[in-house]
């Protein structure tokens, strides 16, 4: 079966780009002020570097490790990182790019993904397995033979890694 099918919602899904809504909005022409239009030009700008971030995620110039979990997150709640197997370290505990995206699907379908910086999902991960029940996370074997070591870290959790460096995450939110 393709990845896309025309049976799936996204495979008649348009592309939509900040070009697109910029197209949408002159469209729009008399209806807006100038300084509405001066609003749009600067959210196209934080839109198009935001477009352009995601682009160079996929070129050669980025060093990009993606995971996919099928299925059994939906059930456990949990995201895997492999970090040891048959004695040796692997999975996250040797990997040499910059950002992880971590990919979550049910069957063929991508449901959600999140990019983090990988080191600071390393330093997070290097806390729990100091200390995994004080982030309600487990050390656990998994895989082939059992031949993994591996930390189930539930998949909220993964937000507060990449929320933690804000400055609302040391202030406490705003009232």
């Amino acid at each position: 079966m393709p990845l896309l099918d025309a049976r799936w919602p996204q495979a008649n899904a348009t592309r939509i780009s900040s070009t697109h809504i910029m197209n949408h909005y002159e469209a729009q022409g008399s209806r807006s002020s100038g300084s509405d239009r001066a609003k749009f030009d600067i959210d196209l700008q934080y839109g198009q570097a935001g477009e352009n971030w995601l682009t160079w995620l996929g070129t050669d110039q980025a060093k990009v490790e993606v995971k996919t979990e099928r299925d059994t997150w939906a059930t456990t709640g949990n995201a895997v990182f492999e970090y040891e197997c048959r004695g040796r370290k692997s999975g996250i505990a040797v990997t040499t790019a910059d950002f992880w995206v971590h990919v979550f699907r049910l069957g063929d379908v991508p449901t959600m993904a999140i990019v983090l910086p990988t080191e600071d999902l390393k330093d997070y991960l290097r806390a729990v397995h100091a200390n995994p029940d004080a982030y309600g996370c487990r050390l656990v074997s998994g895989g082939d033979d059992n031949a993994a070591k591996v930390i189930l870290v539930p998949i909220p959790n993964l937000w507060q890694i990449a929320c933690r460096t804000l400055p609302f995450a040391t202030r406490g939110p705003s009232t």
